[in-house]
């Protein structure tokens, strides 16, 4: 009725029994209800919870009491399938597969042998199954083997429970996680894979919290990433993604914003984290570690043509690029104190074909589409009036760079975002193509790259307020030692452009034409060739200043007042305004609004559109003369200090106030404490000795103008010992027209 290897059940399992061995009168069988046995612990105080073991001991029975155990029950009797056997990981290469195969093949060839004495002798079989002589069996083999006693038990139990055959040996690693589904987010978490802890309370980690890990890792960066411990990130994931934000009302009333943390079921925990970091390095999934093409990129890639090869002469092609110079510029205000403004950011227009730097601008700040405008603005215009600014006089002949050039060529970084780019095109005055460079491939442009270089080498490693890349310890910040304000910055700036475009040789440059008519090896001198001999002279690549300037310089809004036209706090002259009457006084007058132009390298001078003329206004030195030649980013921050000032000296004016009135209400007491028990006069009118002064002071009064018309008349000889009466004004004058006229006085 019952068969080896067969299983008992119901369908509601309230019974399930796996038959391992059937003899005549007696039948082993694993009962699959009840409950894992626990492994016996080989300490009196073990570190941490004893783990259980899936298989134990057979049972046995007889035939009979079996029957009858199970007769009340509707079972079935039923095959049982077996999961034993070799298993073998999948992803793994055909190579790892096989140093597994051997291995597991090794090491259950070993467990079989340690069990093999006792379940091929049938004595010692129906022993171990059906007789309590069974341990002493183990003890026997575990003194012939040096195997512990546990040990050859357990696999004992794995051969009957597997299926009492070689393939028991094996481990059972097909269940091991190859299933296993992530949940995708914490409502689909129906159970939490590992061992249950018994002193913290961990939800199971999901596809979300793995994105949340991924977008964390991605903020820290690289830099970051290789300083920091595993647990110091962890805290920092913590912080931000496993706690809540709550609006906290102190005792005052006000209101504040704290991070709270998640309850510990909400969250996943370090080793979690941990785990999920170690894989994404494993598969090599972060960015910074995908270093294939960015390296190879860099260092790797051949150089075979040149950056002009395609570009058929001075002029066609531009290259644009923008960097952060390694250097601090002095403020120009409260120098005694030493301040910096920052580090500049130079934006550099050099011509393709020659080589030649045929525009340049500076600015404060990160690289941004303003800085890439004015700096087109000083490559399309002439480079005298630009020198002159600065204080230096060069003739047009040493940088005679002002064309429109056809294309640009640019890379991929945020100063250039590509709606600008789009309306650059649409302005049609010259630019009919824009070339983006691959990305992290510097050498794609690689004429204005080296630029940057040679200024470093040249002028900026030797400016006090350099930055060193590696700074000795304990040396001062470099911004400390800055002494270049932005204006001698790009006087610097200038000199080396000059010296680089006119003096400096590369034979590279030439072509076989040049080479042949002995045309010099300089920029400057290969500009002007093929400028001549490829691009047609130049023609039809010049544009008018005023055409230039209003569409690339920045714009903004100024208004007219009395003091003149008034931008962000600046005031301009212009004499076209003041023929307007648009620069009265009079409160009747228009206020005008103007859309300006202007270069935020210097405060000197707007720009102006009106009926279609452009108009220039100059500083008002008598309203802003604090700001004279001087940066739009230097004059902005001293604004701002004036409003710090303003509003601090505003409070100390506030406390003076209010001590004033302090004190005059203070001496206004003492006062009235001194006349306490005085007359209180009970008139309306002035008292007397008020009226008496006030007419002494206008007798006085009188007298003065009665002198000041006796100068006026003519003078009055008087004896020394003459007595003179106080006149009137009226009286005074009545006696000098009588001497005039001859016509008696009334008398004095």
């Amino acid at each position: 009725m019952f068969n080896k290897h067969s299983r008992v059940y119901t369908e509601s399992g309230s019974l399930n029994y796996l038959i391992v061995d059937v003899q005549d009168d007696r039948i082993a069988f694993f009962d699959l209800t009840q409950a894992v046995a626990k492994r016996r612990a080989r300490t009196q105080s073990p570190k941490r919870p004893t783990p259980s073991r899936h298989q134990s001991k057979p049972k046995w029975m007889e035939i009979g009491d079996f029957i009858e155990m199970i007769e009340d029950y509707q079972y079935v009797v039923d095959g049982y399938e077996y999961q034993n056997g070799l298993h073998l990981p999948k992803g793994k290469s055909a190579e790892k597969k096989a140093e597994i195969r051997e291995d597991r093949i090794e090491q259950a060839t070993i467990n079989y042998q340690l069990i093999r004495p006792i379940v091929e002798d049938e004595t010692k079989r129906y022993a171990f199954l059906y007789s309590k002589s069974g341990n002493q069996i183990i003890v026997e083999r575990s003194r012939e083997t040096g195997v512990k006693a546990e040990h050859i038990s357990r696999l004992l139990c794995q051969y009957f429970m597997r299926g009492g055959c070689f393939n028991a040996m094996f481990p059972n690693y097909r269940y091991c996680g190859s299933s296993f589904v992530l949940p995708a987010k914490v409502s689909d978490i129906k159970c939490k894979k590992g061992r249950k802890s018994d002193n913290t309370n961990y939800r199971a980690r999901t596809e979300y919290d793995n994105k949340l890990i991924e977008k964390h890792l991605n903020k820290l960066g690289k830099r970051k990433y290789d300083k920091f411990p595993h647990t110091k990130m962890y805290q920092i994931f913590d912080y931000y993604y496993q706690t809540r934000e709550e609006v906290v009302i102190d005792e005052f009333g006000e209101k504040s914003v704290i991070r709270v943390p998640l309850p510990e079921s909400e969250c996943i925990s370090y080793d979690q984290y941990y785990s999920y970091v170690k894989h994404l390095e494993k598969e090599h999934k972060l960015n910074w570690l995908n270093k294939g093409e960015k390296k190879y990129l860099k260092e790797f890639e051949s150089r075979l043509g040149r950056a002009r090869d395609g570009v058929k002469g001075p002029g066609f092609r531009y290259e644009v690029d923008a960097t952060i110079e390694d250097v601090y510029l002095l403020f120009p205000y409260f120098t005694e104190y030493r301040l910096s403004s920052g580090r500049p950011t130079v934006y550099r227009v050099v011509d393709t074909f020659s080589g030649m730097v045929v525009g340049f601008h500076v600015g404060i700040g990160g690289p941004n589409w303003e800085g890439v405008l004015q700096a087109l603005y000083n490559a399309f215009t002439d480079k005298v009036e630009f020198c002159q600014r600065y204080g230096i006089e060069i003739n047009a002949e040493d940088w005679p760079c002002f064309h429109v050039c056809s294309e640009l060529t640019i890379d991929n970084g945020v100063e250039y975002p590509s709606k600008n780019m789009k309306q650059l095109l649409e302005e049609q005055f010259g630019i009919s193509c824009i070339n983006y460079t691959q990305i992290y491939a510097g050498s794609r442009k690689g004429t204005v790259e080296g630029g940057f270089q040679q200024d470093k080498n040249d002028v900026i490693q030797f400016m006090p307020g350099y930055v060193e890349r590696l700074p000795e310890k304990g040396e001062k910040h470099a911004s400390n030692l800055a002494v270049y304000t932005q204006d001698k910055f790009i006087q610097l700036l200038i000199a080396n452009t000059l010296i680089r475009n006119n003096d400096v040789f590369n034979a590279r440059l030439h072509d076989k034409a040049m080479s042949e008519q002995g045309v010099g090896a300089t920029c400057r001198e290969v500009w002007n060739f093929g400028l001549k001999h490829y691009m047609n002279g130049g023609r039809g690549m010049v544009r008018t200043k005023e055409e230039v300037l209003y569409k690339l310089l920045p714009s903004g809004s100024a208004t007219t007042t009395a003091q003149g036209i008034k931008y962000n706090g600046i005031y301009y002259k212009c004499n076209f305004a003041a023929s307007q009457g648009w620069l009265t006084d009079n409160k009747n007058r228009k206020v005008k609004k103007l859309d300006i132009r202007y270069f935020d390298g210097s405060t000197m001078r707007i720009w102006y559109r009106w009926e279609g003329v452009i108009y220039t206004a100059e500083l008002n030195e008598s309203q802003s003369e604090a700001f004279e030649h001087k940066s739009w980013f230097d004059a902005e921050h001293r604004m701002k200090i004036y409003s710090a000032e303003r509003a601090a000296q505003k409070r100390k004016e506030r406390e003076a106030r209010i001590a004033q009135m302090q004190f005059t209400k203070e001496k206004q007491e003492e006062a009235r404490k001194e006349l306490e028990g005085t007359y209180t006069p009970k008139r309306n009118s002035p008292n007397s000795l008020t009226r008496l002064t006030a007419l002494i002071q206008k007798k006085m009064q009188d007298q003065k103008t009665s002198n000041l018309f006796t100068q006026l008349l003519g003078n009055e000889t008087r004896d020394p010992d003459t007595t003179v009466r106080i006149s009137t004004k009226h009286q005074a004058m009545s006696n000098q027209f009588a001497k005039m006229y001859g016509a008696n006085s009334n008398g004095n």
